[in-house]
């Protein structure tokens, strides 16, 4: 089965949208991040191909779970460089990408392709590329949509470490430039192994991109399904540690028919779920970059005053490892800086990083006097940023219609502020300008005049001798006026 997409991302307005965003990005957070060592606590700063790339779907599950497979029935693409098998048989990362003919490309060349968005993978080293290839086949979703196959999960120690790399980062890295995350269980091995809980684990700040597909449901019956699908929930739930778990699509996903058809409508329904939320990636693509650039741009606002913070709290002079010290200090005590960062910049607890990531990261930083001493201009270049430019950019995609309480009335008079002053404050009354100030005149000459028909001396009982009055005193008048 062949899935086309629908023609959302060469829409005239995503391609605006897109395009404005990376202006946006490239000239006012790019350089923030780099001027602040954001990639160093964080991922690497965005390419121009990151941020033009089709939205990008990424399968993660144990072996023999049918990623490869489920990538040929989407696909329909019928090539010798899927290898299916029941043991393991995927070995390497390979992204699925749209082309005119059928070629392979290495990992090293593919990380110097401008059109790949995949130059950031070579931070992972060779032995990591060695394993990494690019599939570019002719297939109509292909030109909306790109697959990234992963190779199954293992369990045991030894072959995680005979990988040769770091599994569990390499995956974090592509589920943050990933639009769509399906984690695949096998109905037949419920059992999540430690590496998989790891990467499912690393991949929870990316967590609302997850999907769930639990494949072969229809090698059995409907009420064995029904336990299998509750015990994967409740093991789900245990990992993820949330009330909810993401949403997850039960069926076959290949051509071949079922063998059990006991559920058939049921799996057939979850098929056509799945399909329809592939075909809505392209639509939703340009919605989706802007998201996640506002959330790099408020990371980069936390990123900024923990930085000044540390910088602040160094001493002057950092004679005899004085400053060393007060680093190391300082790493050590950093949920007391965190304390204080929330409440000098009012951020609330889920915007600041995790606490043992940026540690461990803050331990490998060389010098603190790298930070900045104040960050104030970049915090106002960030908030001009979210709340200034990206509604702006925001307004061009349109989609959710203004309430009808921001609009006059027809046939209505407007009424103003004013209309709710105090009469006479506002310079005149509702029905008579001037009436107000002219009450206030009148009371002003009547206290004059009766200050002046008083004696300008009275009698002082305590001493005997005569006092100026106090309305004498208060117009400031001679005594003899």
């Amino acid at each position: 089965m062949a899935v086309v997409a629908d023609n959302g991302l060469t829409d005239g307005m995503s391609r605006t949208v897109v395009q404005n965003l990376k202006t946006l990005y490239m000239d006012l957070l790019r350089p923030i991040e780099l001027e602040s060592s954001f990639g160093h606590f964080n991922d690497a700063v965005l390419t121009v191909s990151e941020l033009e790339a089709r939205p990008q779907v990424l399968l993660i599950g144990q072996y023999s779970t049918g990623k490869t497979s489920l990538i040929k029935w989407v696909t329909g693409i019928n090539s010798a460089f899927f290898d299916i098998r029941p043991q393991p048989s995927t070995d390497k990362f390979m992204a699925v990408v749209h082309g005119d003919e059928e070629k392979v490309i290495n990992g090293d060349a593919a990380t110097c392709l401008p059109k790949l968005p995949y130059s950031g993978l070579s931070r992972f080293g060779s032995s990591f590329l060695s394993k990494f290839q690019v599939l570019v086949e002719d297939a109509d979703i292909l030109k909306q949509i790109t697959f990234m196959d992963t190779p199954g999960v293992l369990s045991g120690d030894k072959q995680r470490i005979s990988r040769g790399y770091d599994f569990m980062k390499v995956c974090r890295w592509l589920a943050s430039r990933s639009d769509l995350i399906l984690l695949l269980f096998d109905a037949h091995k419920l059992d999540i192994s430690d590496e998989f809980k790891e990467v499912i684990e690393s991949i929870k700040g990316d967590g609302d991109k997850c999907r769930c597909v639990l494949n072969k449901a229809d090698e059995i019956d409907g009420e064995n399904l029904v336990k299998v699908y509750g015990a994967l929930m409740w093991n789900l739930g245990k990992i993820l540690q949330t009330p909810e778990v993401a949403r997850m699509y039960v069926g076959s996903f290949w051509d071949e028919d079922y063998k059990c058809k006991d559920l058939e409508r049921l799996l057939n329904q979850d098929r056509k779920d799945l399909v329809q939320e592939l075909k809505d990636l392209p639509r939703n693509v340009c919605v989706r970059r802007v998201n996640e650039v506002v959330a790099r741009a408020r990371a980069v606002k936390v990123h900024l005053a923990l930085c000044c913070a540390l910088r602040a709290r160094l001493p002057s002079l950092g004679w005899c490892g004085r400053r060393q010290r007060r680093q190391r200090w300082l790493t050590e005590h950093l949920p007391e800086v965190y304390a204080e960062v929330m409440k000098e910049y009012e951020f609330a607890a889920g915007d600041m990083p995790a606490l043992e990531h940026f540690k461990e990261r803050l331990r490998g930083f060389k010098d603190f006097r790298s930070f900045q001493r104040s960050c104030r201009s970049q915090q106002e270049t960030l908030n001009k940023l979210i709340h200034h430019e990206i509604p702006r950019l925001m307004a061009l995609v349109g989609g959710v219609s203004a309430s009808d309480l921001g609009h006059k009335a027809n046939g209505t008079c407007a009424i103003s502020s004013h209309d709710f002053a105090p009469e006479g404050l506002n310079g005149k009354g509702r029905g008579e300008p001037g009436r107000g100030w002219c009450c206030w005149l009148l009371v002003i000459l009547l206290l004059v005049v009766k200050s002046f028909s008083r004696p300008d001396y009275s009698l002082d009982h305590s001493t005997g001798r005569p006092s100026l009055s106090l309305s004498r005193l208060l117009l400031n008048c001679h005594p003899k006026c």
